[in-house]
């Protein structure tokens, strides 16, 4: 157990290829296609026609337990050829951990997008999206069993005590998204608009695995005894590998589907009314300023069920006065869970429920709010919230953010003011020039500012075709001399 946990924070700790919202990116109205990942309907709102998507990441990790003291955080240094990182504790970790009474939790969300495109005609708008994603997700952790993951059962401060816990939740997962998003001026009466949006994806699962302990009531008396007085958990994995002998085989594939989508909706008030003008060629569609936007978007809906390699076990009830449970070992993963099952529920096979599993996606409720200030100057205020199922194992972390920026056609500035899980303040940066942007939601990460809990990186490499702005292979056409048709 200590060295699955380890490697999980570990992992947690140097994923580098996704952040958390990518919050320099989504909100602004040159997003195009990323917009849609904050909310579906931004899309036909946006000072582009067309947009396509090369390439984008973002990587993001954070957590409240093990970290690098902020004296021993180089990070240009670590990124050389053979660095030397620090030893701490008595065990040579290379990470330190807190040792406070605080619940643990651990968020790393890794994402590629792939090519993606967006065309916006008229009141209409249409995108597609391709997308890799995987989540580590861990939520509520005791302090005491983060501590003996670190420490190991020879850990004497903590004998001796009664220690009941609850509704501690693991969840990890890998997937492919498909998506489509259409986005509509569905109401528009002089400075007042209304927009919706939807993405519908289809889910491809790689490989998941969680655990959901309801009630755990135990004591650990030494380094080697534990009595577990009563144990009410579930967990489930799909994985890539061969619980016979835990090789890897080579014909891994897709272990799961499923559906999801986001939703959304806009009020935008204009500083210039409408007409009813419909434009027959995209590049000559023109952008209507606003003076402030209103969003409000519902992220990530919708499961993938496992079916293939999948195992779901249920502890009911358990309980077990286990001696020598530091001896614990296993030839492979189904020896391993033959041998819980036999202890805690008294037979080899009793915790096995079934050979599926589902995970709910990490869903979360958004509200955006822009106001713009001048004309280069804008000021955003987005709110993501969580919305936890009860099965649910993957939690999306709150996040309230604050991102004042500059923007124009070749040139855009973000710095996010972010609160991280209501209790960390954070502050980042974000640019964009012409068709490459690069960012962080937190500086810390790269400048040691503080003791390293995690870090923060995104970037998008995409072309943009402006509203107004035809372009006629080598010659610019001044779109106040074209045509246009009325229907």
């Amino acid at each position: 157990m200590k060295k699955v946990v380890i490697l999980i924070f570990v992992f947690c700790s140097f994923s580098v290829a996704h952040s958390q919202e990518m919050l320099g990116i989504v909100n602004s109205n040159y997003a195009g296609s990323n917009g849609a990942m904050i909310n579906p309907s931004s899309i036909v709102n946006s000072k582009l026609f067309m947009d396509i998507n090369l390439i984008s990441g973002n990587g993001f990790v954070q957590n409240n337990f093990l970290h690098m003291d902020l004296e021993d955080y180089n990070l240009i240094y670590y990124l050389q050829n053979d660095p030397i990182f620090p030893k701490y504790e008595r065990h040579n970790q290379s990470l330190d951990h807190y040792s406070d009474e605080k619940m643990r939790y651990a968020y790393s969300n890794i994402r590629l997008n792939g090519p993606s495109a967006m065309v916006v005609n008229n009141n209409h708008a249409f995108a597609l999206h391709t997308t890799a994603r995987a989540i580590i997700s861990v939520d509520k952790m005791p302090f005491e069993i983060a501590n003996f993951a670190y420490e190991g059962m020879d850990f004497p401060p903590q004998f001796n005590i009664n220690y009941i816990d609850n509704d501690f939740r693991f969840g990890t997962m890998a997937w492919g998204e498909i998506g489509l998003t259409y986005a509509n001026i569905f109401y528009k009466e002089y400075l007042n608009q209304w927009s919706g949006g939807i993405t519908v994806k289809r889910l491809l699962g790689y490989g998941g695995a969680f655990i959901k302990a309801d009630d755990i009531d135990y004591v650990v008396f030494n380094d080697s005894t534990i009595d577990i007085k009563n144990i009410n958990a579930k967990t489930g994995f799909s994985l890539p590998i061969n619980y016979d002998n835990n090789s890897f085989p080579e014909d891994s594939n897709i272990k799961g589907g499923g559906f999801g989508f986001d939703i959304g909706v806009s009020f935008h008030k204009k500083k210039r009314g409408y007409d009813n003008r419909k434009y027959k060629h995209l590049c000559t569609q023109p952008y209507k300023d606003y003076y402030y936007r209103i969003g409000v978007s519902l992220l990530d809906v919708g499961a993938i069920k496992f079916t293939e390699n999948a195992e779901e076990h249920i502890l009911e009830n358990g309980s077990e006065y286990w001696e020598r449970a530091d001896t614990l070992v296993s030839e492979n993963f189904h020896n391993l869970t033959n041998i819980i099952s036999n202890h805690l529920l008294g037979s080899t096979t009793a915790s096995l429920n079934k050979n599926e599993i589902t995970m709910i996606l990490p869903t979360a409720f958004s509200l955006q709010f822009d106001y713009h200030y001048t004309k280069n100057i804008y000021f955003n205020s987005t709110l993501i919230y969580p919305v936890v199922f009860k099965n649910s194992c993957l939690r999306r972390p709150a996040q309230l953010s604050i991102t004042p920026r500059y923007e124009s056609p070749d040139i855009e500035i973000s710095i996010p003011l972010s609160l991280y899980r209501w209790t960390t303040p954070r502050i980042g940066i974000s640019a964009r020039y012409y068709f490459l942007t690069i960012g962080t939601d937190k500086l810390g990460g790269f400048f040691g500012l503080n003791d390293f809990t995690g870090m923060d990186i995104y970037f998008s490499v995409k072309i943009n075709f402006r509203k107004g702005n035809c372009l006629n292979f080598k010659r610019n056409i001044d779109c106040r001399n074209m045509k246009f048709s009325r229907k």
